[in-house]
């Protein structure tokens, strides 16, 4: 491998066959009143306490020209140098922190205490999470925030994000976009995103996109009752497998919402980041931080092992989590096929269900199965058959029933021909991520070869066509050298 990450230091996850049980979910108990709620005056006001705290936190120890964010540094024992930018009238002193001194820190930044400690202490080039520090060794946003307890938390997740939210929203993030940066946290993310660009393009991962992936997709908290089983070729892109095979073997509706894969190694998070029309987007600030585009990465980024298990969010408000477990590697193919699968895919926006996301499906399945003629059963499965993804199917026709316990492989393996027969989806600023037709679709594939699954990369000289693999390019350089060289020609005299 040249220039990636050396994956190999971590030990694969283990993998359950189909007909495994989860331990977590054979708890036949439920009661439809049985609901928890946070009361709300009393986290605002804990909120308000904690920006009182950090707006006006000062030590009785620290005196002299010393800035908020200089105290809070050296509140943490933080080292820290000055750099004066030359280009600023204000002649602002950046704090440089980090191993390498990279990391850019506003002196008047009143939330320097409240960025993850990692940032300030490990070089974005090096660091690798502890994963024993995450719940099942799945290291989440990035690496750079462990669970409240470890990281210095209230304890309470809602209160924990909303503090953030705050953070993030705060005036001290406008003294970063002033001076056309982004917050420390965000700078450190950047580096781990360029780092993890190399290995996308490393030569072990090329070498990975020449097979064919058997995987299993699962819903997490329903893995029993809810999965997809499919082979795809490895190389397919990580967009274009959300649209055009997550999609349809599942049943969500396309362009609906917004989605982000995560790599449970190392915290990296993929998705749709650049000129993304999903509304849902919104949300990535508070889940994730940051997204690496998924333009042009492969499932074999992703997964590249036997036992390799990734992480899919569909509908970032809702949450749907489905676990990709990779269960074989065969021998390469350019088709993709719907094996087998189990139950019917939830109703998007979580219609009919008593919240949001996998356990308010769980609890409505284990529900539904003790006693489907129980009259809220039947008012439920009524309001998801409302869903969109039901109502108004993809492929056209009348509206379909939602039942809960059945699959229709025939169907869904129709809707994936289609898919695939049909264009990818494009969205972009400007345009609606809606079921009613208003995105761009793209029929482009590989100039020399047409595939339309892999990531594709444009001719560097004429950037007028574009190819799947350097295979490719060279095959078809003979015929395309004269006219790559006339546009390379056109475009010079353009820009004297």
């Amino acid at each position: 491998m040249s220039g990636g990450i050396d994956y190999s230091k971590w030990d694969n996850l283990s993998v359950s066959d189909d007909s495994s049980a989860a331990d977590d979910y054979n708890d036949e108990s439920y009661n439809d009143d049985d609901q928890q709620y946070h009361e709300g005056d009393d986290i605002i006001s804990s909120l308000q306490h904690q920006s009182t705290v950090a707006d006006n936190d000062t030590s009785p120890t620290l005196s002299g020209d010393y800035s908020p964010a200089e105290i809070a540094l050296l509140k943490k024992g933080i080292a820290y140098e000055k750099e004066q930018d030359s280009n600023d009238d204000n002649d602002i002193d950046w704090l440089l922190v980090g191993p390498l001194k990279n990391i850019r820190v506003h002196p008047n930044d009143k939330s320097t205490s409240m960025y993850s400690s990692i940032i300030y202490t490990e070089d974005p080039n090096t660091y690798i999470p502890d994963r024993s520090e995450y719940i099942d060794d799945r290291v989440q946003k990035w690496g750079i925030e462990p669970p409240s307890s470890q990281e210095g938390g209230s304890g309470d997740g809602l209160l924990d994000l909303m503090s953030r939210m705050m953070m993030s929203s705060s005036t001290s993030s406008m003294e970063y976009y002033k001076h056309n940066l982004e917050n420390p946290e965000l700078q450190f993310i950047d580096s781990l995103i360029e780092r993890r660009s190399k290995y996308n393009n490393s030569d072990e991962i090329t070498a990975a996109m020449k097979f064919t992936y058997v995987v299993r997709i699962e819903l997490c908290e329903c893995e029993k009752d809810v999965w997809r089983r499919v082979r795809v070729p490895s190389g397919i892109g990580l967009s274009i497998f959300h649209d055009q095979v997550i999609c349809p073997v599942m049943g969500w509706a396309r362009g609906y919402h917004g989605y982000a894969y995560e790599d449970p190694r190392d915290g990296t998070v993929i998705g749709p980041a650049k000129n993304s029309a999903y509304i849902d987007t919104m949300h990535v600030p508070m889940h994730y931080k940051k997204v690496m585009d998924d333009k042009g990465c492969p499932l074999a980024a992703l997964l590249i092992k036997k036992g390799d298990i990734a992480y899919y969010n569909y509908d970032l408000g809702d949450g749907w989590m489905h676990r990709l477990v990779l269960e074989d590697i065969v021998a390469e193919e350019d088709s993709v096929t719907l094996m087998a699968g189990e139950g019917a895919c939830p109703p998007e926006d979580s219609n009919g269900l008593d919240s949001k996301g996998c356990g308010a499906y769980a609890d409505f399945l284990k529900a539904y199965k003790r006693n489907p003629k129980k009259m809220k059963m039947k008012e439920a499965v009524k309001e998801a058959s409302r869903s969109i993804n039901y109502s108004k199917p993809w492929a056209g026709g009348p509206p379909i029933s939602f039942k809960p316990l059945e699959f229709n492989i025939g169907y869904h393996r129709m809707l994936l021909t289609l898919m695939l027969a049909g264009p990818a989806l494009k969205t972009k600023k400007g345009n609606f991520a809606m079921p009613d037709g208003k995105y761009k679709e793209s029929m482009k594939g590989c100039d020399n070869c047409g595939n339309r699954l892999k990531p594709l990369s444009k001719c560097t000289g004429c950037r007028k066509v574009s190819y799947c693999s350097r295979e490719c390019q060279l095959q078809a350089w003979k015929l395309h050298r004269s006219e790559c060289k006339k546009h390379s020609d056109k475009k010079g005299k353009t820009k004297k």
